[in-house]
């Protein structure tokens, strides 16, 4: 990495240094702040039918690098967010969110002419609001269109539903299926696919 090259004022440069230990530990670094400790879960497996289990041998002593993206994605759009509002005048009390995400990872393990991937995240933003939904779907658009993180998952053509909710409501206000097939989600089809089949009622009355 070169260290004596300069960029434009409007470039913002962001540096990051990990080292890797034992049994998937990963550390990384920022200058001025804390180290994050990335590690797989324990005990986490993953089969590929009766006679093969192939395992994760962490330690669950950290962040996974799939929990930091997505803490990464709510950190930047919760920026985004409030800055946004205070260019709209959006009045706003407070933002939770929640994400989940979906990975096909049988790629990583055993099904190598598979890539894995997202398969889809839904990302809940909670508004601690009483602007109209005019007003969320505006704030929604700029936030889309400003933030850096949600601008990298829209690139990658991740499949993300987004809803926008009024804090104590359970139905959102505006919700946003961004490169989602046509038809059912990819989160309902594997719902669907990891569910018994439903046996069928036998036709004709049953006798008495």
């Amino acid at each position: 990495m070169k260290e004596s090259v300069k960029y434009p004022d409007y470039i913002g440069v962001s540096e990051v240094t990990t080292r890797s230990f034992e049994h998937m530990r990963v550390e990384s670094y920022f200058d001025g702040q804390p180290s994050l400790m990335f590690d797989e879960p324990a005990g986490f497996d993953i089969t590929n039918g009766p006679d093969d289990k192939t395992k994760l041998s962490g330690q669950s002593r950290g962040w996974t690098p799939v929990h930091a993206q997505l803490a990464a994605l709510a950190g930047c759009t919760s920026i985004t967010v409030r800055v946004v509002a205070r260019d709209q005048k959006f009045r706003l009390a407070g933002l939770e969110t929640k994400l989940r995400s979906l990975i096909d990872i049988r790629g990583f393990f055993f099904d190598l002419h598979l890539r894995p991937q997202y398969e889809q995240l839904d990302f809940d933003l909670i508004l601690n609001t009483k602007e109209s939904v005019k007003k969320v779907r505006a704030l929604a658009a700029e936030t889309h269109r400003r933030c850096p993180q949600l601008g990298l998952f829209a690139l990658a053509k991740i499949p993300l539903v987004v809803s926008w909710y009024r804090a104590g409501d359970a139905t959102p206000l505006y919700e946003e299926k961004l490169h989602c097939p046509e038809g059912t989600l990819p989160a309902d089809r594997l719902a669907a696919a990891a569910s018994p089949p439903r046996k069928k009622r036998a036709k004709g009355k049953a006798k008495a």
